[in-house]
């Protein structure tokens, strides 16, 4: 199950055409084989949730409850469905959601199915408005799909397009990436015998990048290896958390994303947790769910990435996942290295 960012009460979606231009908007990928509930708050599109279409009828159960518990949860209480995918796929997932909701009270504005460029009403029975052979759509003329686009969104061609805005960028050196993380980590073994504020230094690095990240500049190899090893340390990467609020999530999530891209798998968990964080404080599930995948394949014990996925499954908004302000986390983590200054020392993976 993945969410999606909230759409823009500037964009004015009038007909279910619209609807099936504009998903893909709110996702950031062309779905397929998927159900979606767009989900609707004072005829405002507060955002989406997608669930992958499954033929078991468990699975079908289980996802379709969720999604109205999600939706219940927030109090969310007016969805449209829209299933991608053949109708023998499609049909046994959206009766079960369209049940699920009702259980829910949350009232269903119309489900549709889109295939092939058409699409079909579950709802709607007047054969001139929704005929037995489906209505044809073209998205590349639709108005709203155009307004997203000067907007500032995008779409991917489908979720591992997305997956791989997350990979290493194109002429990537690896191995000199490796060359130079394991000589930072010789050089932190060595510093790390004398003590050293490793807490200051390691928020100053974190600061500094988000400097350079917010002024369109890039980070060199070095400067992301550094930044890998400081956020081992927990009061690092949570005080580098506190700093959203100052830059904003967009430069959070510019420069996680480009950490996690660049830095090397055993250090992962960490930047891609602020990124997954960064994202979900944006709005988008879909990042932040491809996000905490990297950082779990890094560390599958990650503790703030198991937070963050419980918090994205149940549909709970980050500052509820935090628990606190940023000002109270900030002099939270300070009062933690204050009392334990080791708590801050990094800590290298075995082999590094």
């Amino acid at each position: 199950m993945t969410g999606a960012t909230e759409f823009s009460d500037t964009i004015t979606i009038r007909k279910l055409a619209d609807v099936v231009a504009i998903v893909p908007f709110l996702l950031g990928f062309h779905p397929s084989r998927s159900l979606v509930a767009v989900a609707i708050d004072d005829a405002k599109v507060k955002g989406a949730i997608r669930l992958d279409l499954t033929q078991d009828p468990a699975e079908m159960a289980e996802r379709t409850a969720h999604l109205a518990k999600v939706l219940a949860r927030n109090d969310l209480r007016r969805a449209l469905l829209v299933g991608y995918g053949p109708g023998s796929e499609v049909t046994p997932i959206m009766d079960a959601a369209m049940g699920a909701l009702r259980g829910f009270e949350i009232a269903i504005s119309e489900a549709i199915r889109v295939d092939d460029g058409r699409y079909w009403s579950y709802i709607c029975t007047e054969v001139t408005c929704c005929p037995p052979e489906g209505v044809p759509v073209d998205t590349s003329s639709s108005v709203p799909a155009a307004a997203a686009v000067v907007a500032g969104l995008r779409v991917l061609p489908d979720r591992a397009a997305l997956a791989a805005t997350l990979e290493p960028p194109q002429g990537f050196d690896q191995d000199q990436a490796s060359s130079i993380t394991r000589e930072v980590c010789t050089q932190a073994k060595r510093a790390s015998k004398t003590g050293g504020d490793w807490f200051s230094e390691g928020v100053e690095r974190a600061v500094a990048a988000l400097d350079r990240v917010q002024s369109g500049d890039d980070l060199e190899a070095e400067t992301v290896a550094w930044l890998g090893l400081y956020l081992t340390a927990k009061p690092v990467r949570d005080m580098a958390m506190t700093y959203m609020d100052q830059y904003g999530a967009e430069t959070h999530v510019r420069l996680w994303t480009d950490v996690t891209r660049k830095v090397q798998p055993a250090f992962a968990a960490a930047p891609a947790s602020l990124l997954a964080f960064a994202a979900m404080c944006q709005g988008n599930g879909p990042l932040a769910s491809l996000a905490l995948d990297r950082a779990l394949a890094s560390n599958p014990r990650y503790s703030l990435a198991l937070l963050l996925v419980e918090g994205l499954m149940a549909g709970v908004s980050p500052s509820a996942v935090l628990g606190c302000g940023w000002s109270e986390l900030a002099d939270a983590v300070t009062a933690q290295v204050r009392d334990r200054p080791s708590a801050a020392w990094p800590l290298i993976p075995e082999g590094w």
